[in-house]
Protein backbone atom coordinates (compact mmCIF):
# COMPACT_ATOMS: atom_id res chain seq x y z
CA UNK A 1 0.00 0.00 0.00
CA UNK A 2 1.25 3.59 -1.04
CA UNK A 3 1.53 7.00 0.68
CA UNK A 4 -1.32 9.08 1.12
CA UNK A 5 -1.46 11.80 -1.29
CA UNK A 6 -2.68 15.02 0.16
CA UNK A 7 -3.19 18.63 -2.33
CA UNK A 8 -3.00 21.39 -0.38
CA UNK A 9 -3.41 25.07 -2.16
CA UNK A 10 -3.04 28.29 -1.41
CA UNK A 11 -3.80 32.06 -3.22
CA UNK A 12 -1.40 34.63 -4.07
CA UNK A 13 -1.97 38.02 -2.77
CA UNK A 14 -5.17 39.92 -4.49
CA UNK A 15 -7.10 42.58 -3.69
CA UNK A 16 -5.18 45.66 -1.83
CA UNK A 17 -3.41 43.37 0.45
CA UNK A 18 0.74 43.23 0.56
CA UNK A 19 0.92 39.50 1.20
CA UNK A 20 -1.37 35.63 1.66
CA UNK A 21 -1.03 34.16 4.50
CA UNK A 22 -2.48 31.13 2.49
CA UNK A 23 0.92 31.33 0.30
CA UNK A 24 2.85 31.80 2.92
CA UNK A 25 1.77 28.32 4.65
CA UNK A 26 1.01 26.41 2.00
CA UNK A 27 5.31 26.57 1.01
CA UNK A 28 5.72 25.93 4.99
CA UNK A 29 3.91 22.62 4.90
CA UNK A 30 6.18 21.27 2.20
CA UNK A 31 9.38 21.29 4.84
CA UNK A 32 6.85 18.68 7.11
CA UNK A 33 7.56 15.20 7.31
CA UNK A 34 4.30 13.33 7.53
CA UNK A 35 5.93 10.21 6.62
CA UNK A 36 3.61 8.17 5.26
CA UNK A 37 1.90 11.35 3.74
CA UNK A 38 2.97 12.83 0.29
CA UNK A 39 2.33 16.37 0.40
CA UNK A 40 1.64 18.48 -3.02
CA UNK A 41 1.14 21.94 -3.40
CA UNK A 42 -0.43 24.56 -5.94
CA UNK A 43 -0.41 28.36 -5.84
CA UNK A 44 -3.98 29.26 -7.35
CA UNK A 45 -3.90 32.34 -9.37
CA UNK A 46 -7.38 34.08 -7.86
CA UNK A 47 -9.61 34.21 -10.47
CA UNK A 48 -11.82 31.93 -12.50
CA UNK A 49 -8.71 29.78 -14.13
CA UNK A 50 -7.18 29.16 -10.57
CA UNK A 51 -10.89 28.55 -8.81
CA UNK A 52 -11.26 25.79 -11.77
CA UNK A 53 -7.67 24.31 -11.50
CA UNK A 54 -7.87 21.67 -9.17
CA UNK A 55 -11.46 20.57 -10.67
CA UNK A 56 -10.10 20.14 -13.93
CA UNK A 57 -7.07 18.00 -12.06
CA UNK A 58 -9.66 15.82 -10.59
CA UNK A 59 -11.34 15.36 -13.93
CA UNK A 60 -7.97 14.63 -15.52
CA UNK A 61 -7.70 11.59 -13.40
CA UNK A 62 -5.42 12.85 -10.51
CA UNK A 63 -5.90 10.95 -7.49
CA UNK A 64 -6.10 12.72 -3.84
CA UNK A 65 -6.73 11.13 -0.45
CA UNK A 66 -7.30 14.77 0.80
CA UNK A 67 -7.34 17.86 -0.92
CA UNK A 68 -7.15 21.69 1.81
CA UNK A 69 -7.33 24.40 0.06
CA UNK A 70 -6.28 27.49 2.32
CA UNK A 71 -7.39 31.01 1.86
CA UNK A 72 -7.07 34.71 3.47
CA UNK A 73 -9.74 36.03 5.21
CA UNK A 74 -8.91 39.68 6.26
CA UNK A 75 -12.35 39.72 8.31
CA UNK A 76 -11.82 36.82 10.80
CA UNK A 77 -9.48 36.41 14.08
CA UNK A 78 -10.13 32.71 14.11
CA UNK A 79 -9.10 29.48 12.00
CA UNK A 80 -11.96 29.09 9.69
CA UNK A 81 -13.27 25.28 8.85
CA UNK A 82 -15.52 25.79 6.02
CA UNK A 83 -18.32 23.30 6.33
CA UNK A 84 -20.43 24.43 3.41
CA UNK A 85 -19.71 25.78 0.03
CA UNK A 86 -22.24 27.85 -2.27
CA UNK A 87 -23.40 28.14 -5.79
CA UNK A 88 -23.37 31.63 -6.08
CA UNK A 89 -21.26 34.79 -6.83
CA UNK A 90 -21.73 37.62 -4.53
CA UNK A 91 -18.33 39.33 -5.33
CA UNK A 92 -17.81 42.48 -3.33
CA UNK A 93 -14.69 43.44 -5.39
CA UNK A 94 -12.69 42.43 -8.45
CA UNK A 95 -10.56 39.36 -8.67
CA UNK A 96 -6.78 39.23 -9.90
CA UNK A 97 -8.48 39.11 -13.76
CA UNK A 98 -11.03 42.38 -13.16
CA UNK A 99 -13.83 40.34 -13.11
CA UNK A 100 -16.44 40.68 -10.61
CA UNK A 101 -19.93 39.06 -10.55
CA UNK A 102 -22.35 40.14 -8.18
CA UNK A 103 -24.79 37.35 -8.62
CA UNK A 104 -25.90 34.34 -10.13
CA UNK A 105 -24.80 30.49 -10.06
CA UNK A 106 -21.20 29.41 -10.16
CA UNK A 107 -22.56 25.83 -12.02
CA UNK A 108 -25.96 26.41 -14.14
CA UNK A 109 -27.96 23.16 -13.04
CA UNK A 110 -25.50 21.95 -9.89
CA UNK A 111 -27.03 21.99 -6.43
CA UNK A 112 -27.24 24.64 -4.26
CA UNK A 113 -24.63 23.97 -1.30
CA UNK A 114 -22.21 20.77 -1.25
CA UNK A 115 -20.70 19.70 2.18
CA UNK A 116 -16.64 19.46 2.93
CA UNK A 117 -16.31 15.50 2.70
CA UNK A 118 -13.33 16.20 5.82
CA UNK A 119 -14.47 14.11 9.05
CA UNK A 120 -16.45 16.84 11.09
CA UNK A 121 -16.35 14.45 14.24
CA UNK A 122 -12.29 14.09 14.25
CA UNK A 123 -11.66 17.04 13.52
CA UNK A 124 -13.64 18.27 16.59
CA UNK A 125 -12.19 15.82 18.60
CA UNK A 126 -9.10 16.88 17.78
CA UNK A 127 -9.57 20.84 17.81
CA UNK A 128 -12.22 20.66 20.98
CA UNK A 129 -10.51 22.57 23.71
CA UNK A 130 -9.08 25.03 21.12
CA UNK A 131 -11.05 28.08 20.85
CA UNK A 132 -9.41 29.97 17.76
CA UNK A 133 -10.31 26.76 15.45
CA UNK A 134 -13.45 26.76 14.82
CA UNK A 135 -16.44 25.53 11.98
CA UNK A 136 -17.72 28.31 9.63
CA UNK A 137 -20.60 28.11 7.48
CA UNK A 138 -20.24 31.40 5.33
CA UNK A 139 -17.30 30.82 2.91
CA UNK A 140 -18.24 34.44 1.48
CA UNK A 141 -19.14 34.68 -1.93
CA UNK A 142 -15.51 35.37 -3.46
CA UNK A 143 -13.04 33.23 -5.14
CA UNK A 144 -12.39 30.92 -2.44
CA UNK A 145 -15.86 29.99 -2.18
CA UNK A 146 -15.73 29.44 -5.98
CA UNK A 147 -12.97 26.85 -5.73
CA UNK A 148 -14.57 25.10 -2.97
CA UNK A 149 -17.87 24.75 -4.87
CA UNK A 150 -15.77 23.43 -8.44
CA UNK A 151 -13.86 21.22 -6.13
CA UNK A 152 -16.86 19.54 -4.35
CA UNK A 153 -18.90 19.54 -7.63
CA UNK A 154 -16.27 17.60 -9.28
CA UNK A 155 -15.73 15.22 -6.99
CA UNK A 156 -19.72 14.62 -5.95
CA UNK A 157 -20.51 14.53 -9.89
CA UNK A 158 -17.60 12.31 -11.76
CA UNK A 159 -18.59 9.25 -12.05
CA UNK A 160 -15.19 7.37 -11.89
CA UNK A 161 -13.89 8.66 -8.36
CA UNK A 162 -14.75 5.86 -6.28
CA UNK A 163 -13.37 7.07 -3.18
CA UNK A 164 -14.19 10.79 -2.80
CA UNK A 165 -11.01 12.63 -0.99
CA UNK A 166 -11.55 14.15 1.96
CA UNK A 167 -12.10 17.66 1.53
CA UNK A 168 -11.91 20.90 3.02
CA UNK A 169 -11.77 24.81 2.77
CA UNK A 170 -9.59 26.43 5.68
CA UNK A 171 -10.05 30.33 5.80
CA UNK A 172 -6.53 31.94 7.49
CA UNK A 173 -6.82 35.17 9.61
CA UNK A 174 -3.96 37.83 10.00
CA UNK A 175 -1.28 36.75 11.42
CA UNK A 176 -1.54 39.46 13.87
CA UNK A 177 -4.29 37.47 15.10
CA UNK A 178 -2.42 34.08 15.14
CA UNK A 179 1.14 33.86 14.68
CA UNK A 180 2.24 31.89 11.09
CA UNK A 181 3.34 28.77 13.08
CA UNK A 182 0.38 28.12 15.59
CA UNK A 183 -1.64 28.27 12.29
CA UNK A 184 0.64 25.79 9.96
CA UNK A 185 0.45 23.81 13.36
CA UNK A 186 -3.50 23.61 12.96
CA UNK A 187 -2.83 22.54 9.10
CA UNK A 188 -1.06 19.86 10.06
CA UNK A 189 -3.02 18.60 12.48
CA UNK A 190 -5.77 18.48 10.22
CA UNK A 191 -4.13 16.71 7.17
CA UNK A 192 -3.62 14.25 10.13
CA UNK A 193 -7.08 14.04 10.73
CA UNK A 194 -8.06 13.62 7.12
CA UNK A 195 -5.31 10.71 6.64
CA UNK A 196 -4.88 8.90 9.69
CA UNK A 197 -7.45 6.78 11.68
CA UNK A 198 -7.22 7.90 15.19
CA UNK A 199 -6.53 5.16 17.83
CA UNK A 200 -8.44 5.42 21.01
CA UNK A 201 -7.86 3.31 24.14
CA UNK A 202 -10.68 2.50 26.18
CA UNK A 203 -11.29 0.68 29.07
CA UNK A 204 -14.77 -0.84 30.52
CA UNK A 205 -15.35 -2.84 34.19
CA UNK A 206 -16.76 -6.49 33.98
CA UNK A 207 -18.64 -5.66 37.39
CA UNK A 208 -20.97 -8.69 39.09
CA UNK A 209 -23.26 -8.82 41.44
CA UNK A 210 -23.49 -11.38 44.42
CA UNK A 211 -26.18 -13.54 41.82
CA UNK A 212 -22.97 -13.80 39.64
CA UNK A 213 -24.39 -11.32 37.05
CA UNK A 214 -22.85 -8.37 35.51
CA UNK A 215 -23.20 -5.00 34.99
CA UNK A 216 -24.42 -3.32 32.04
CA UNK A 217 -25.38 0.59 31.21
CA UNK A 218 -27.25 2.00 28.88
CA UNK A 219 -26.07 5.59 26.98
CA UNK A 220 -27.96 8.47 26.85
CA UNK A 221 -30.89 8.94 23.63
CA UNK A 222 -28.51 11.67 22.48
CA UNK A 223 -25.56 11.91 20.43
CA UNK A 224 -23.29 9.43 18.47
CA UNK A 225 -24.51 5.40 19.93
CA UNK A 226 -27.21 7.35 21.83
CA UNK A 227 -29.56 4.45 23.87
CA UNK A 228 -26.68 1.53 22.93
CA UNK A 229 -25.61 -0.11 25.87
CA UNK A 230 -22.36 -0.70 27.54
CA UNK A 231 -20.23 -2.29 29.87
CA UNK A 232 -19.21 1.37 32.19
CA UNK A 233 -15.74 2.99 32.08
CA UNK A 234 -14.28 5.25 28.92
CA UNK A 235 -11.45 6.83 27.65
CA UNK A 236 -7.95 6.38 28.76
CA UNK A 237 -6.31 9.74 29.15
CA UNK A 238 -3.28 10.45 28.51
CA UNK A 239 -0.58 9.51 31.09
CA UNK A 240 -3.21 6.90 32.86
CA UNK A 241 -2.76 3.15 32.90
CA UNK A 242 -5.54 1.27 32.15
CA UNK A 243 -5.95 -0.04 35.80
CA UNK A 244 -5.96 3.96 36.94
CA UNK A 245 -8.55 4.98 33.59
CA UNK A 246 -11.07 3.03 34.97
CA UNK A 247 -11.32 4.17 38.88
CA UNK A 248 -11.43 7.66 37.14
CA UNK A 249 -14.50 6.80 35.12
CA UNK A 250 -16.53 4.66 37.46
CA UNK A 251 -16.51 7.28 39.80
CA UNK A 252 -17.98 10.09 37.33
CA UNK A 253 -19.94 7.49 36.02
CA UNK A 254 -21.58 5.64 38.59
CA UNK A 255 -20.08 7.23 41.80
CA UNK A 256 -18.16 3.55 42.83
CA UNK A 257 -14.39 2.95 44.19
CA UNK A 258 -13.83 -0.37 42.37
CA UNK A 259 -10.78 -2.71 43.11
CA UNK A 260 -9.73 -3.49 39.62
CA UNK A 261 -8.24 -7.03 39.78
CA UNK A 262 -7.04 -8.20 36.30
CA UNK A 263 -7.36 -7.72 32.53
CA UNK A 264 -10.06 -10.22 31.08
CA UNK A 265 -9.74 -9.37 27.33
CA UNK A 266 -8.56 -6.79 24.78
CA UNK A 267 -10.48 -5.90 21.64
CA UNK A 268 -9.64 -3.95 18.29
CA UNK A 269 -12.21 -2.64 16.94
CA UNK A 270 -12.55 -0.80 13.66
CA UNK A 271 -15.62 1.70 13.50
CA UNK A 272 -14.54 3.06 10.32
CA UNK A 273 -13.55 6.68 11.32
CA UNK A 274 -11.40 5.56 14.60
CA UNK A 275 -10.22 2.51 15.57
CA UNK A 276 -10.82 1.77 19.38
CA UNK A 277 -8.96 -0.32 21.98
CA UNK A 278 -11.07 -2.00 24.33
CA UNK A 279 -9.09 -3.02 27.81
CA UNK A 280 -12.27 -5.05 29.66
CA UNK A 281 -10.67 -5.55 33.47
CA UNK A 282 -12.67 -7.50 35.90
CA UNK A 283 -13.62 -5.57 39.48
CA UNK A 284 -15.33 -8.49 41.31
CA UNK A 285 -18.64 -7.76 43.07
CA UNK A 286 -20.58 -4.61 43.88
CA UNK A 287 -23.74 -4.17 45.25
CA UNK A 288 -26.22 -2.35 43.38
CA UNK A 289 -27.30 0.07 46.19
CA UNK A 290 -23.81 1.37 45.83
CA UNK A 291 -24.67 2.87 42.13
CA UNK A 292 -25.87 6.06 41.22
CA UNK A 293 -26.66 6.49 37.62
CA UNK A 294 -24.21 9.78 37.36
CA UNK A 295 -23.80 9.97 33.04
CA UNK A 296 -26.26 6.50 31.99
CA UNK A 297 -29.84 6.55 31.58
CA UNK A 298 -30.68 2.76 32.98
CA UNK A 299 -28.63 -0.11 34.12
CA UNK A 300 -29.34 -3.81 33.92
CA UNK A 301 -27.30 -6.81 35.42
CA UNK A 302 -27.43 -9.68 32.96
CA UNK A 303 -26.91 -13.40 33.57
CA UNK A 304 -25.24 -15.44 30.88
CA UNK A 305 -28.65 -16.22 29.19
CA UNK A 306 -29.29 -12.58 29.32
CA UNK A 307 -25.98 -11.11 27.90
CA UNK A 308 -27.32 -10.81 24.36
CA UNK A 309 -30.97 -9.16 25.05
CA UNK A 310 -29.16 -5.42 25.12
CA UNK A 311 -28.37 -3.80 21.81
CA UNK A 312 -24.49 -3.74 23.02
CA UNK A 313 -22.04 -1.07 21.28
CA UNK A 314 -20.32 -2.76 18.67
CA UNK A 315 -16.37 -2.61 20.27
CA UNK A 316 -18.65 -4.37 22.93
CA UNK A 317 -20.42 -6.80 21.37
CA UNK A 318 -17.74 -9.50 20.41
CA UNK A 319 -16.80 -9.86 23.91
CA UNK A 320 -20.16 -10.17 25.11
CA UNK A 321 -20.75 -13.40 22.45
CA UNK A 322 -17.84 -14.89 23.44
CA UNK A 323 -18.94 -15.11 26.93
CA UNK A 324 -22.66 -16.32 26.01
CA UNK A 325 -21.08 -18.88 24.22
CA UNK A 326 -18.47 -19.86 26.49
CA UNK A 327 -19.73 -19.15 29.86
CA UNK A 328 -18.81 -15.42 31.92
CA UNK A 329 -15.12 -15.01 33.64
CA UNK A 330 -14.55 -16.31 36.87
CA UNK A 331 -15.80 -14.37 39.80
CA UNK A 332 -12.82 -13.29 41.43
CA UNK A 333 -11.54 -15.31 44.82
CA UNK A 334 -11.75 -13.59 48.06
Amino acid sequence: MGNSKVLVTGYPRFSNFDENISEKLMKLVNDIDFQSIEVYTSLLSVDKKGSNSIAQRINNNENFDAIIHLGFSNSREIISLERFAYNQYKMNKPDNSGRMITSGKIIEDDLEVYETTAPIKIIDDKFDAIDYVSWSSDPGRFVCNETYFRTLSTIFNNTLIIKKPSTLFIHLPNEKHIELLTQLEVVKNIIECMIFKPQIEVVGGLIFDIHGRILSCKRPNVGDWGGWWELPGGKIEYGETAFEALNRELIEELDINVNPIKIEEKVIFDYGDREIELTIINCGIISGNQITLIEHEEMRWLSKDELLDVKWLPADLPVLEKWFNQGLPNLPLD
